[in-house]
Parts: structure tokens; sequence; C-alpha cells
């Protein structure tokens, strides 16, 4: 579903993941901040500043607590 965030090209990401939050439904939510997590690594440390707001804000509009993400 969130297929676009792996592929896009990473100065495009933050604004691709701020339209498709406008539409989240709350039981997309953990998907969406998992699939943009993939990418944190090829990030610089603003870009990283930057879409770990838009999760907490995502987070903050659904009433939902952060969601750990698994060590591997």
């Amino acid at each position: 579903m969130f297929d676009i965030f792996l592929t896009c090209k990473v100065e495009e990401l933050q604004n691709n993941a701020e339209q498709i939050s406008v539409s989240l439904k709350q039981d997309e939510v953990e998907t969406f901040l998992r699939t943009l997590w993939t990418r944190v690594p090829e990030l610089t440390v603003a870009q990283e500043k930057e879409l770990h707001k838009l999760g907490r804000k995502i987070l903050k509009r659904f009433n939902m607590k952060p969601i750990k993400l698994e060590e591997s």
C-alpha cells in the first residue's frame, strides 16, 4: 500500500509522506510508519528529524503511543 516510500527519491520522501498522512486511517498508521522508518538509514540528520516530527504528529492525531521498532 505504501510502496511509493520504498521507491521514491530520498528528497521526495518527506513530501510524499505528508501528502499521504492527510488521508490516513487509524488502522493504517503502524504500517505507514514502519514503512517510512525503513528509509531512515538513507536520510540526512535533518531529514530524519523532519520524518520523526511527522510521525509524532500522526501518532498524536490518532491518540496513539509510540511504535516500538524491532531490532534486526
